[in-house]
């Protein structure tokens, strides 16, 4: 549990400065669901800063790349 509200604050911290540059990808992963393993679409949106920093910016787990995951990631 503790890890969850970890990564929820960092998901959901202000992000300060300017960010450029945006990409958004998405991968399947097998993860166990009820007993059985299943594939999971996971969107991650990595940004860089006009430092040239890198960080994740946004993650999501749905059951695939259909556009209505695409636009509640959105």
């Amino acid at each position: 549990k503790e890890i969850d509200e970890r990564v929820g604050a960092f998901l959901n911290r202000p992000l300060e400065g300017d960010w450029p540059y945006l990409w958004l990808d998405a991968t399947y992963l097998k993860v166990r669901e009820g007993g059985r393993i299943v594939s999971v679409a996971a969107i991650i949106a990595m940004a860089v800063n006009t430092d040239g920093r890198r960080e994740i910016v946004g993650l999501h787990i749905g059951p695939s790349e259909a556009e209505p995951f695409w636009a509640s990631f959105l």
